[in-house]
């Protein structure tokens, strides 16, 4: 363990109490460090942690306390002190204290960054029209209820049809707006799904009523003041009232900039396998972190870092040696998941693959295979996502792929069965007519 002078609690400062920095509270706790340390939190968040992948469920009637993944108390049960609405704004690396908003100095003897992201706006969007938002805090979201039941607000677009994107469109349409989507790539989920993945999760969310337009790039925000309507390249305009910005994240790297700590090239503080800063003293995990070339935008790479932080500060070795962007989700109603390595077989790699299709169903499915159908590289599904478990264990434990590699599918079927039951006068086979 890390300490300060003879007799003194190390310091342990965090900054950020989003989703990845309570889970490394969480395992701190769960090793009793606060016995031993003095730990701090600054968020700059009225509101302590909850859960932002769950956001959508917001419109669907749960409130901030429903969303909540911990509170005040909790801090000071184990021992944390929790620091709300008030952010840093400057570290100070020579004297190893960290500025807040407030004025407060608290110095540190190892600090960890738990920044998070930002959403991307595109210059086009940030010109002070009024109906153009983010969707990221539940103060967003409050903000668009709050606009929505304005009487001339009866259409809104999302900018951008990843995750987010449609998650955001879920709640624009739950606020009984007529919701149009629109993503400048040919499909949705470019990051997750192939064509025809994108294509069938296309059409089953249209057929819930809400409106895709993909390889469309705009141009100019209609309006004054106010949102009118889009016009794309090509000419072409929307008529909307609201606008709803998820065109990407960014990391949150500023504090890093400002202290002159390593970044990437495209952003994100640079860590090793022991999530360390180019500073000794100075770690960063989560969506604030570039690691090896990567930042991760979903939040179980972030519990990875977290956990492997935690342990590391507890004086075990483990190393964060990446993880992959596996995810499972609802959207709008559609199961969509993606594993492994989805596009091996797209991406220059031998590599084969598995596909079924069942436009009636609704339902696709794709499974990569190493070129000699040995292992599973990776996979899509869209409309069923029930093997997921199973095959992203597969993956990942690189277990042996069954002759009929479908059937990691479809299941193994009882050699037995298929007669079972039938009547004694059924055919069974048409070789030879018996």
């Amino acid at each position: 363990m890390v300490s300060g002078a003879e007799g003194e609690r190390e310091n342990i400062v965090v900054i950020g109490n989003g989703m990845v920095g309570h889970r490394f509270c969480e395992t701190l706790a769960e090793q009793g460090a606060s016995a031993s340390r003095s730990i701090i939190v600054f968020g700059e968040e009225s509101r302590p942690a909850y859960d932002r992948v769950g956001l959508s469920g917001f419109f669907d009637g749960k409130t901030a306390d429903d969303l909540s993944l911990t509170s005040t108390e909790w801090y000071s049960n184990q021992g944390i002190e929790l620091v709300l609405s008030d952010a840093v704004i400057e570290i100070d690396r020579a004297a190893k204290q960290v500025v807040s908003q407030s004025g407060r100095r608290t110095p540190y003897d190892r600090l960890v960054l738990a920044t998070g992201s930002s959403p991307f706006v595109p210059p086009l969007f940030d010109q002070g029209h009024e109906g153009v938002f983010v969707y990221r805090t539940i103060e967003d979201l409050e903000k668009i209820q709050s606009y929505s039941e304005r009487p001339e607000v009866a259409r809104a677009v999302v900018i951008g049809g990843g995750l987010l994107g449609l998650e955001a469109a879920k709640a624009t349409a739950d606020l009984g707006l007529e919701t149009h989507v629109i993503e400048f790539n040919d499909r949705l989920m470019p990051r997750q799904l192939d064509v025809a993945g994108g294509a069938l999760l296309r059409r089953a969310i249209e057929s819930l009523g809400v409106h895709v337009h993909t390889s469309m790039n705009t141009e100019h925000v209609l309006g004054e003041s106010a949102v009118k309507g889009l016009r794309f390249e090509g000419g072409s305009e929307l008529e909307v009232e609201m606008v709803v910005v998820s065109a990407g994240i960014r990391a949150r790297d500023d504090l890093a900039r400002s202290c002159e700590l390593e970044v990437g090239e495209r952003g994100g503080v640079v860590v090793n396998d022991a999530l360390c800063t180019s500073d000794p003293n100075i770690y960063a995990i989560g969506e604030c972190a570039v690691h090896s070339g990567t930042i991760y935008g979903l939040v179980g790479p972030g519990w990875e870092m977290a956990r492997t932080l935690a342990q590391r500060f507890a004086g075990e070795t483990p190393e964060f040696k990446g993880a992959d962007m596996s995810t499972k989700l609802k959207l709008l109603g559609v199961d969509v998941a993606s594993f492994g390595d989805p596009f091996a077989d797209e991406d220059g790699i031998a590599a084969r693959k598995v596909v079924i299709e069942d436009a009636v169903a609704g339902v696709y499915q794709k499974l990569t295979l190493s070129a000699d159908g040995e292992r599973l590289l990776g996979g899509i599904l869209v409309g069923d996502a029930s093997p997921y478990m199973s095959l992203l264990r597969a993956t990942r434990e690189k277990s042996a792929v069954p002759p009929r590699p479908h059937q990691l599918l479809t299941g193994v079927p009882d050699a037995n069965a298929d007669a079972a039951g039938l009547p004694d006068d059924a055919q069974i086979c048409s070789c030879n007519t018996v």
